[in-house]
């Protein structure tokens, strides 16, 4: 009964979510202007991959996130979704789930999602089935990346050989880093560190939180490169907009893989300063928030 009513109410905010948000506001970086959303269509007919920088507590927008990928699919048949939220171990359920071999409530059932997966993310998953799009598990296993944040690239050492097929190579986490990067996880991971007296000693420490962080945007960066090379399907991929602001670690990577990416940065209006709108993206989305 309860995973019936978790449907029922999921299938009402799909409907809801094809009706535009109009409160939205679009920043184009290129003309310097308050757009629409068919300058984003437009724009990315020339690119491999859209990002879409989402701050993953906004509801409105998640609405719009949805409510942009039915566009999305509606320019583009042939697509495919990647999402930061499903990771590689998980593919072969999405496979089946695609191809109705499980139902949507067995996909539901799955205990490694995000706590709220069923009511931001599997919206997404479920049009993406619905339109014949490819379904990216894009990220590296949280259990490994954690292991990097505790050890750094020794960790390599103790995982089986199955684990790197879900894994990026050791010696390219450190490639292909956009300048600043560094230095902004550093800042961030440092002030984790110091916020107060409290001893950090359980703490992973900074360079190793900062390796973590390279292994999940170059682990995304290769399942999206990956599915292109496959398919040649053109990629709406989601992800916290930390990983795609001012050309972060998986754009960076991307663009580095000589794929052409299309940034979108999406955060409730007010917490950034409109000059600074042009270096996080190449459209910037305002929504009103949680």
């Amino acid at each position: 009964m309860r995973r019936f009513s978790i449907l029922f109410l999921i299938g009402f905010a799909v409907s809801i979510a094809a009706e535009e948000v109009s409160s939205l506001k679009i920043w184009n970086s290129k003309t310097k202007s308050y757009g629409d959303w068919s300058e984003i269509l437009k724009q990315a007919e020339e690119y491999d991959v859209v990002i879409w920088g989402e701050e993953h507590d906004d509801e409105e927008g998640h609405r719009a996130e949805l409510a942009f990928f039915q566009k999305f699919t509606g320019s583009f048949p042939a697509s495919a979704l990647s999402l930061e939220m499903l990771e590689k171990d998980q593919q072969l359920i999405l496979d089946e789930y695609a191809k109705n071999v499980i139902p949507d409530r067995q996909l539901l059932a799955g205990s490694n999602h995000w706590k709220n997966f069923a009511s931001d993310y599997y919206p997404l998953v479920k049009h993406a089935k619905e339109s014949s799009s490819s379904i990216v598990c894009a990220n590296p296993p949280r259990r490994y990346v954690n292991a990097v944040a505790r050890k750094g690239t020794v960790a390599y050492s103790d995982f089986s050989n199955e684990v790197y097929h879900w894994i990026p190579e050791a010696h390219t986490l450190k490639q292909n880093i956009s300048p600043g990067y560094h230095t902004k996880l550093l800042s961030m991971f440092q002030a984790d560190h110091s916020r107060d007296s409290e001893p950090k000693s359980n703490l992973p420490g900074p360079e190793n939180m900062i390796l973590a962080q390279f292994m999940w945007d170059q682990g995304m960066a290769e399942s999206i490169s990956r599915e292109i090379y496959r398919s040649g399907r053109k990629i709406f991929h989601v992800n916290g907009r930390f990983h795609s602001d001012d050309e972060g670690g998986v754009v960076f990577r991307l663009r580095k893989m000589g794929h052409k990416v299309l940034v979108l940065s999406v955060f409730p209006e007010g917490k950034e300063e409109e000059g600074d709108f042009s270096k996080l993206g190449d459209f910037v989305i305002l929504t009103k928030g949680r």
